[in-house]
């Protein structure tokens, strides 16, 4: 027995489940999530008014004794020590406005870290469609491939027993023997990648038990509207459209915040300072105000602070308008090529359903041939060799069906995640690091 042996959890998870444990636990999701944790730090500093600001400072120093003559003091010999405290305490009443313009600007950076959270959650779950859909799909060509095995044995077992039978048709089904081997190895392995890959996007051990719950390659129940109703849905779910809104809006906020360079600040203050120095003497001593070395002083007071370097605040004001203008173009032009990749996505969903409809009609007509062929056969009219040929390729047609359902499966998942509704129509929410 192994002692370092782990009970680990058993999962058998449908494609929902899967996206759900995603969701929890992959760590590109919650890689992206800690950028909500940075701006709300951000907005914790943009509301500091009227929360204390306190320095201080103390200093212990060897000083003369003789404030008249500090040099022949201190050279001499005749030396004590400098204890001294300084401390300050402002309170900010008003920055004009600033405070206001970086709270809002947080805000919109706590809004699109949590719009990136959903894009790279969107793109995960989009992977995991594809990877289970492919194990579906590598196991329904395996089956495929294990029962067209099945007839080519057959067909070479009834060969090999015909003396008459000609030996260069059992090397060609034999050659056929082969290219089904190697395409029932080439399934194994994409099907063992994919339950690897799968594991990894969920955030699970290479060592845990899992497996999905296998109920065949079924085709994705979805309406397919007009590219107008798509695109309308996308602008306001899709996370990549609000995150251009709010790039404008962020550099928008810019602008407002180097004008209030031109207002100045507002703000409180008290100062208490004390040092004692023992042993001094000379003619500063006798006044406590000044003394240097000994002293007791305070005070409170409103101070009104600021820099009006007007050729350098505009020079920003003018940057921030130049990189908001540029951001307005930004985002034209990235709404214009959002607009593309749904278009195309949804031209590609046109012709996979197309392509679905026709392998459906190959597989419809393979499936008569079979028929016909075997009809034949039993009542003594065919041949053997018609049917099982017939039956190959029936079983090619069935095979290029299931490559057009997940062909079409696919494309479906792709244009819910160009829309930014392949979680949200089923309710599921990205984890969010706290």
């Amino acid at each position: 027995m192994d002692v370092f042996a782990r009970d680990l959890p058993i999962y058998r998870l449908n494609l929902d489940e899967c996206v759900r444990l995603a969701m929890q636990n992959n760590e590109e999701i919650k890689a992206a999530s800690y950028d909500i944790s940075l701006y709300l730090a951000k907005k914790i500093e943009a509301t500091k008014r009227y929360v204390p600001v306190i320095k201080y400072k103390y200093q212990l120093a060897p000083v003369p004794q003789d404030i008249n003559n500090p040099l022949s003091s201190f050279f001499g010999g005749e030396i004590t020590a400098l204890n001294s405290i300084k401390i300050e305490a402002g309170v900010p009443i008003s920055t004009f406005g600033r405070l206001t313009v970086a709270k809002m600007l947080a805000d919109i950076g706590i809004d699109a870290a949590d719009l990136q959270v959903h894009k790279k959650a969107d793109e995960v779950a989009l992977t995991i469609h594809k990877l289970y859909n492919g194990i579906l799909l590598a196991r329904e060509l395996r089956g495929l491939a294990n029962q067209a095995l099945d007839a080519v044995v057959g067909k070479i077992g009834e060969l090999e027993k015909d003396d008459n039978t000609d030996q260069l048709e059992i090397l060609k089904l034999k050659v056929i023997l082969y290219e089904i081997d190697k395409k029932l190895d080439e399934a194994t392995v994409k099907e063992t990648m994919a339950i690897t890959a799968l594991k990894v996007q969920m955030g699970l051990e290479d060592d845990v038990d899992f497996n999905i719950i296998d109920r065949g390659l079924r085709l994705t129940a979805f309406k397919v509207k007009s590219y107008e109703d798509f695109l309308a849905v996308s602008k306001t779910t899709r996370p990549e459209f609000q995150l251009l809104d709010y790039a404008v809006q962020a550099k928008s906020l810019k602008i407002e915040l180097e004008k209030k360079e031109y207002l100045p600040k507002l703000g409180a203050g008290a100062l208490f300072e004390y040092a004692i120095t023992p042993n001094v003497r000379g003619d500063e001593t006798e006044n406590s105000l000044t003394n240097p070395l000994n002293y007791t002083r305070g005070g409170i007071g409103l101070e009104l602070s600021g820099e009006l370097d007007f050729r350098k605040i505009k020079a920003r004001v003018e940057e921030a308008k130049a990189d908001e203008l540029k951001m307005i173009a930004q985002k034209r032009a990235g709404n214009r090529g959002l607009e593309i990749d749904l278009k195309q996505s949804y031209l590609e969903l046109q012709q996979y359903r197309n392509l679905l409809n026709r392998a459906n009609e190959e597989k419809k007509a393979a499936r008569q041939i079979v028929f016909l062929t075997k009809s034949n056969l039993d009542i003594g009219l065919g041949e053997k060799k018609d049917y099982l040929d017939a039956l190959q390729s029936y079983l090619v047609f069935e095979g290029r069906s299931y490559e057009a359902i997940f062909n079409y499966n696919v494309a479906v998942a792709t244009l819910k995640q160009k829309m930014g509704i392949i979680l949200r129509e089923n309710f599921i929410a990205p984890h969010k690091v706290k």
